[in-house]
């Protein structure tokens, strides 16, 4: 996309279409680098603000699928045992359908289960893991 430069003040810059604005989720401030010719902006983070869980309610979907990609399956499970249900909904949106059904299970499963069930799933999910990696190599 070509955008114009337009003079503001003594200084030049350029408008950022809200259609933009809107995919990335910029704040009131970004961060800017030039490299090899390049401009980059990036959203700012307050250091001070460490987010929860209930956050992820108020997210797009593509910054909650780029956190999801993050997360292990058995952490994503026991994170959302016990979360409001707008989160889980949120969660649950950018999984497949196939991987939805799984964690919705799982989170059903468990969420009345006592400590002890819930270590022994767990232990069982990096257990699972690991034949897995040992099958594919």
């Amino acid at each position: 996309m070509r955008v114009p430069i337009v003079e503001i003040g003594n200084s030049k810059g350029i408008r950022i279409p809200q259609a933009i604005l809107k995919q990335v989720s910029f704040s009131e401030e970004v961060e800017m680098e030039v490299t090899d010719g390049r401009i980059t902006l990036r959203r700012t983070i307050d250091p001070s603000v460490v987010p929860e869980l209930s956050s992820l309610a108020d997210m797009d979907d593509a910054t909650i699928q780029r956190i999801l990609r993050k997360v292990g399956g058995s952490d994503l499970i026991t994170s959302l045992l016990g979360a409001q249900s707008d989160v889980k909904e949120a969660v649950y949106r950018n999984l497949s359908e196939r991987v939805r059904e799984y964690v919705k299970g799982k989170v059903a499963k468990l969420e009345n289960a006592d400590a002890r069930e819930l270590i022994i799933e767990r232990s069982r999910d990096a257990f699972s893991a690991a034949i897995m990696e040992t099958l594919k190599e």
